[in-house]
């Protein structure tokens, strides 16, 4: 009996050394596959000391603690390297019950607990060529990188820790670099499953978590600032919140033309809090189609300037509707409601002196079933708006823009209330060397109906003691040409309406979209037609 005690005590010793063994080589294995493979691949400039690995069979896990991964900064970056240069502190990184099954073509993974905390990320990457064909074959390439791993992959908790990250992206001569700060990324009971007819796999999660403090995004030659600040998602809620939302133009606006290479307009963004409400994650995850409740928008400023002097290449602007129809999820948002919206718009003409100036001040107004879901019966999604016209003027409007893209037709009815003619000139003398020197506006009613190529107008502009002066640029200044000035008043321009007779004047104008600048001068144009038709220009 004594005997058999021994046997079985020293064959369970046998096996606790053999398994003790067996743990220590994997994990020493492990450590020289990491530090050998970035060794290699870096052709020596980046190099990785783990600090220990531990491997336990019976529980299934596997433990990473401190690496640290530096770059020898005296050896040559070869051409051929991806990443030339890395800077990174990886506190831990954990996988507990792993399992892993492989049958015929379908593979199995799973774990209960996966988890990592880094709390110092630097890179470099040289980026790959981003044409378009090179970017589908990169999609097919993840779609078929994915399928090879697993068909199926089970993680019962996830906790995903980063602290300072910092990445540069080199493309030819362009740069875009990347600032996150205390990122955290919780999911409970993720479920992915491969499809092999599809780029995007079927994702299943009972909750997920993702927050950080800040995010900035250089990008566009430094040409541009993108940041973030305190963004949280709660998938269980559906809630996800931004504190701000700030892009940021990093030239003056005289400068910005001329230093930026493909020239597009400075364009300075700051918005104040964005929430959404009872965001489907779950259906997101497993349909990919983005549906909200609805989302507040609490404060934004926005200010652009083009600069008509300066030589820009053609590029087709799409209509709003038409970002909302090309959008590439399914998407459906019950309501967006819109508080303390403030626009500038500045234009400098091809021979301008100074740029011309329009304000919408104080915009609030909301959009309901804003969508890109074609359904019978909704061929429309609707925005309410009001704000002042050059901080004056009440404007009221209403637009019908349409959900399917082979059915463009959209209207807008509006209504402008009070306000000073004079109040135009920021406007209209610099861009159209017309000067008002009096004028009134009582109202202006109007109704656009169009679509992707042609808009028309039915207005009634009720205005009275209309008076200008018709402007000529002079050794670097607007002069008065008196003569044109005269006959405009007294020949061609309308004073009043109603006129003499007391009866009101109605005008109708058509407008064509020019595809290469914006939505704001398709209604503009269209409403200019009108404008001009009522004063009798």
């Amino acid at each position: 009996m004594k005997k058999a005690i021994k046997i079985v005590g020293y064959t369970l010793l046998g096996l606790i050394v053999v398994l003790w063994g067996v743990q220590w080589w994997l994990g020493n294995k492990i450590e020289d596959i990491i530090e050998e493979k970035i060794y290699e691949e870096s052709g020596g400039r980046i190099q990785a000391d783990v600090g220990s690995v531990s491997v336990r069979l019976i529980g299934r896990r596997v433990n990473i603690k401190e690496v640290r991964i530096t770059t020898d900064t005296l050896r040559p970056v070869a051409a051929v390297r991806s990443v030339p240069y890395a800077d990174v502190y990886l506190k831990k990184l954990e996988i507990k019950g792993i399992h892993f099954k492989k049958r015929d073509s379908s593979t199995f993974i799973r774990a209960k607990v996966l988890s990592l905390d880094l709390p110092h990320f630097f890179a470099d990457v040289k980026a790959a060529d981003r044409s378009r064909t090179s970017v589908d074959k990169g999609k097919g390439r993840s779609a078929e990188t994915i399928n090879r791993l697993f068909t199926r992959l089970e993680v019962g908790k996830i906790d995903l820790k980063l602290g300072e990250v910092y990445g540069r992206q080199y493309q030819g001569k362009d740069t875009v670099s990347y600032a996150l700060r205390d990122f955290s990324f919780r999911v409970d009971d993720l479920d992915i499953r491969t499809r092999p007819d599809t780029l995007f796999p079927v994702c299943k999660a009972r909750d997920m978590q993702l927050t950080f403090a800040s995010f900035r995004n250089k990008f566009a030659q430094n040409s541009q600032l993108l940041e973030v600040d305190t963004f949280s998602l709660n998938g269980q809620e559906g809630r996800l919140a931004v504190q701000a939302i700030r892009l940021i133009p990093q030239y003056s606006m005289l400068e910005f033309a001329r230093k930026t290479e493909k020239h597009t307009d400075w364009t300075k963004i700051q918005v104040g809090k964005v929430v959404c409400h009872r965001l489907d994650m779950q259906r997101m995850l497993t349909e990919q189609v983005l549906q909200i409740d609805s989302v507040d928008i609490q404060g934004a400023h926005i200010s652009s300037f083009k600069n008509r002097q300066i030589e820009q290449a053609k590029r087709v602007k799409r209509l709003f509707y038409e970002s909302v129809q090309q959008f590439p999820l399914p998407l459906s948002i019950r309501r967006i409601r819109l508080e303390d919206i403030n626009v500038v718009y500045k234009e400098l003409a091809e021979k301008g002196i100074s740029p011309g100036t329009v304000t919408f001040d104080q915009l609030k107004g909301t959009f309901y079933d804003l969508t890109n879901i074609v359904r019978p019966e909704q061929p429309y999604f609707t925005l309410k708006a009001e704000g002042k016209l050059m901080d004056q003027g009440r404007l009221q409007a209403t637009f019908l823009l349409p959900v399917d893209s082979l059915k463009p037709h959209f209207e807008v009815e509006g209504r402008l209330g009070k306000m000073s003619m004079l109040r135009l000139n920021q406007m209209i003398e610099p861009l159209a060397k017309i000067q008002v020197t009096s004028g009134e506006i009582d109202e202006m009613k109007f109704k656009i109906t169009g679509n992707s190529h042609t808009a028309y107008v039915h207005m009634l502009f009720l205005y009275k003691d209309l008076k200008i002066r018709i402007m000529k640029e002079k050794d670097g200044h607007l002069e008065v040409r008196s003569f044109l000035s005269t006959l405009a008043n007294g020949l061609i321009a309308t004073a009043n309406n109603p006129g003499r007779d007391g009866q009101p004047r109605t005008a109708d104008g058509k407008a064509e979209r020019d595809i290469y600048r914006s939505q704001f001068n398709y209604l503009w144009r269209t409403l200019l037609s009108g404008l001009k038709e009522s004063i009798g220009l």
